[in-house]
């Protein structure tokens, strides 16, 4: 057996451990962006596309997520186009959590650095909500990885388990 492999199947007896508490979450690898990463779901995914304009870029914008009960754990992602400057990129970045802080109606002093998980608490549909995120770019590609929910849902164990069996290829 491969030591990838090994890596790979511990990594999923843990999520299946540490997540695997209640009947709701059924956890599953799924691969996303492209095939440059890999992540675990805790149901069945949906995916849904549709273009963004920044600047003079138009881009296709994709989103996989799944649902458990009213909270989501999703990944959206959008291919790089290479004639994008560094400095727009991190202008990307920065909207992509700046749009995240606008749905939960809460702000980031100082903003994360690309990469970098955040953790959100504000309000959605009149209940406290919590949102865990981060945002990176990885092989020409802009990565957003977010769990959120209502607080008396989603569980910070629940989010951390999403957010942490993300792995770059």
């Amino acid at each position: 057996m491969s030591p990838k492999l090994i890596i790979s199947s511990l990594m999923l007896l843990m999520l299946l451990l540490t997540g695997g508490c209640s009947p709701e979450y059924n956890w599953r690898e799924t691969s996303v962006a492209q095939q440059r990463a890999q992540i675990a779901f805790p149901g069945k995914v949906q995916t849904e596309a549709r273009e963004l304009k920044f600047g003079v870029h138009q881009l296709a914008f994709s989103l996989v997520s799944a649902h458990v009960g009213p909270s989501v754990f999703a990944v959206g992602y959008v291919e790089l186009p290479p004639t994008m400057t560094p400095d727009q990129t991190d202008e990307l970045v920065t909207g992509f959590i700046q749009g995240l802080s606008r749905q939960l109606g809460a702000s980031l002093t100082p903003p994360p650095r690309a990469g970098e998980m955040f953790e959100l608490v504000g309000t959605v549909a009149g209940k406290p909500s919590h949102l865990w995120a981060k945002v990176l770019v990885h092989r020409g590609m802009l990565i957003q990885v977010a769990a959120s929910g209502p607080k008396d849902n989603l569980s910070a164990e629940q989010a951390l388990t999403f957010m942490q069996s993300l792995q770059l290829k």
